[in-house]
């Protein structure tokens, strides 16, 4: 067995695929394998994955399957890895230089269920849009049971490592053809993990595009955050977890549905969808202290940007949530 996977999931990335994929094989090391999962992409894609397979064959294995969205991509490269540590890569998104040895360095000395890091945010001209991290102490084992804090943190698969055990011992997969495979995901795996472990480098460059789900016109998708929550208070309820996390459940209803998707919609389609009301019910129905207004991580965690949408979305004033991103414009 080797030590890590990096599996790339690939649909209608012709144009940003092989920045991806350079970026990937020139850090490969004998520890690690690329699996390349062609998910019934119309363009050229499936031609570049056979040509990189060509020049790395010792290293790659491509997976040409029916269409079955991301979530169900990410699954079919978790069935294929023989590894003892998953990452998972988008494939319009890239590496900086030196990724994937300080990975191996750091799963060497920590051995840790999962490892988090910062990552960055460009533009397709390559425009430094803004670094991201979860702002914990880094390099140094912690978990859930210690700092519940962790599950509030950035929920993104693509900016995480993982043991192939967790994911396989839990019998946690990504739900298939789904937006928010994420939120659906990654707090299960961080309430059981044991060891958790921040770094403290930049390992990620996310491309923010055109197309993509923070830009998508399909606007009424956006209901999916809710089925989404359901889904993740559904399990921890199943795994008697739910009393123990409530604040950090109630803390991702606030941020990713009151917040987050209520922006998403009113930016697009304006504060008259019907949306924006149903985030608004859904939380009031779901986050007990949304109604107590007494959140800890709100208060103190929140950043305050995010904060003043909060309060705005709290008192229902959707309008000056809608006027403030009109002026930002």
């Amino acid at each position: 067995m080797h030590k890590l996977s990096l599996i790339i999931p690939i649909y209608g990335v012709e144009k940003y695929l092989p920045k991806c994929l350079d970026t990937v094989y020139s850090q490969i090391t004998d520890d690690c394998r690329v699996i390349l999962v062609d998910d019934e992409s119309p363009d050229r894609c499936p031609e570049i994955c056979e040509e990189y397979k060509a020049k790395y064959p010792e290293v790659t294995t491509v997976i040409h399957q029916k269409n079955k969205g991301l979530g169900g991509a990410r699954n079919t490269g978790m069935e294929h890895a023989d590894s003892e540590y998953l990452f998972f890569i988008d494939s319009d998104d890239y590496l900086p230089e030196g990724t994937v040895p300080y990975l191996l360095s750091a799963i060497d000395r920590f051995g840790a269920d999962v490892f988090v890091f910062p990552f960055k945010l460009v533009d397709e001209a390559g425009n430094d849009l803004g670094s991201f991290s979860d702002g914990f102490e880094t390099m140094k084992p912690t978990n859930a049971k210690e700092n519940k804090k962790i599950l509030c943190g950035i929920p993104s698969a693509w900016n995480k490592v993982c043991k192939t055990e967790l994911y396989k011992g839990l019998g946690i997969t990504f739900p298939e053809r789904v937006w928010y495979e994420d939120i659906r995901t990654t707090p299960k795996l961080l309430s059981k993990a044991e060891s958790v472990v921040y770094l403290d480098r930049e390992m990620y460059y996310y491309l923010q595009r055109e197309g993509s789900i923070m830009s998508s016109a399909k606007v009424d998708r956006n209901v999916e955050i809710i089925e989404a929550l359901n889904d993740l208070i559904s399990w921890f309820k199943k795994e008697g977890l739910y009393e123990t996390f409530n604040d950090e459940l109630d803390y991702l209803v606030i941020d990713h549905v009151l917040v987050a998707a209520s922006v998403r919609v009113i930016r697009s389609a304006g504060t008259k969808h019907p949306l924006v009301k149903k985030f608004y019910d859904y939380t009031k129905e779901n986050a007990p202290s949304f109604v107590s207004g007494k959140n800890g991580y709100v208060k103190n965690g929140m950043p305050s940007q995010r904060k003043l949408i909060y309060k705005l979305l709290r008192a229902k004033l959707f309008f000056a949530v809608s006027l403030i991103y009109k002026i930002k414009k």
